[in-house]
């Protein structure tokens, strides 16, 4: 390696670093994904409850009207 290489990301001073709002980013990161995960469990149901529902009132309406 040579003499004069730099690392890309230059070292912080362990001092400077706050440790409470690195945490309290982390929680609220984790709150969101958490969040987010119990919102997109859902939605695989609701696009079957829904399809199901729409072909069953095709099917009524074509019976009613048509046979």
């Amino acid at each position: 390696m040579p003499d004069d290489y730099h690392p890309p990301i230059p070292r912080r001073n362990p001092e400077d670093i706050d440790l409470g709002a690195i945490k309290a980013d982390l929680e609220f990161l984790i709150e969101r994904v958490t969040r987010l995960r119990k919102e997109q469990a859902l939605k695989p149901l609701y696009t079957m409850i829904g399809s199901a529902a729409t072909v069953i009132a095709w099917i009524e309406l074509f019976w009613r009207h048509c046979l």
